[in-house]
Parts: C-alpha cells; sequence; structure tokens
C-alpha cells in the first residue's frame, strides 16, 4: 500500500446519510449490484428510491463513508426485532476495496448498533461473495444458515 492510499484510509469520513449525497449513495449501491450481478432489479429494493425516509426511524441508521470528499462507502443498520439489528446495504466502491473501509464502516454500524441498544446483529450475504464472507467471519459473525444462495450471519454484541 502506497502513502496515497493511506492517506485515503486515514481521512476517512464517516457520517450519517444527507440529503447532499443520497443519490450519490444510491448510485453507489446500484453499481455494486450491477457489477456483482450484471443487472440492476429495482423491484428488489424500494427502499432505496426514498433512502432518507426508509432509513429515518428509530433504531435505523444509513452511513456513508468520504474519502477527500468522495463518497466511496455505504451501510446500514436497521431494526430488525426486540434487540436485534441488521446489517445491510454494505457497499464500497470498487477502486476502494481492500483498503479497510469496510472494516471502518463495519464498526461504525455496530458501534450504532450498540447506541440502539442492540444485542444481536444479523446480517446475509450471497454465498459467492468471499471477500464479503471474509469481513463479517473475521469481525465475529457466525453462519447460522445457508439457504442455497445468500449465507445468514449473526453475532452477539458485547455491551
Amino acid at each position: 500500500m502506497n502513502k496515497e492510499e493511506n492517506k485515503q484510509i486515514l481521512s476517512l469520513d464517516i457520517q450519517p446519510l444527507h440529503e447532499a449525497v443520497e443519490d450519490e449513495a444510491r448510485n453507489l449501491i446500484l453499481a455494486g449490484f450491477l457489477e456483482r450481478f450484471g443487472f440492476i432489479d429495482h423491484s428488489l429494493n424500494p427502499d432505496l428510491k426514498d433512502m432518507m425516509g426508509a432509513y429515518n426511524k428509530e433504531g435505523n441508521g444509513f452511513f456513508v463513508a468520504l474519502a477527500e470528499g468522495e463518497l466511496v462507502a455505504t451501510g446500514a443498520v436497521t431494526k430488525e426485532g426486540h434487540r436485534v439489528g441488521r446489517i445491510e446495504r454494505m457497499s464500497v466502491k470498487g477502486t476502494y476495496r481492500r483498503k479497510g473501509i469496510g472494516q471502518r464502516m463495519l464498526a461504525k454500524l455496530e458501534e450504532a448498533a450498540r447506541s440502539s441498544k442492540y444485542e444481536r446483529l444479523v446480517l446475509e450475504t450471497n454465498n459467492s461473495w468471499e471477500s464479503a464472507i471474509q469481513l463479517y467471519t473475521s469481525n465475529g459473525y457466525h453462519l447460522v444458515s445457508d439457504d442455497g444462495q445468500r449465507y445468514h450471519f449473526e453475532k452477539t454484541l458485547e455491551v
């Protein structure tokens, strides 16, 4: 990793989603879908139409990561049930992957989950997304089921 790449990581600013970057955050998530799946099915992602409205509820938090003012990652935690949160919408811009940004976003989401008094987090990811699987397992998430397409993970949060 060269000094410029380190600088980008050190200057990462993770902040709550706000209207000025909502379209950019949506586009980053959709670009990730296009890259991973080769197509986008908007009917599967109704929350992306109005992200500010969809994630502006008690127990929810949507965050964006900026490096040098450029939006490079997204992530959300939502209420799944009593004391249970769900990690979703984790996406890192292709040119910024493998630089610790996903790790830092996940830490921010776990911090937000603790602030919302969640005791456990759940998430899912496609079986073929090895980098995501590695991120989650290396951060204490345990596989609880496999539906043939997605792995379902959970983690008990320490208070």
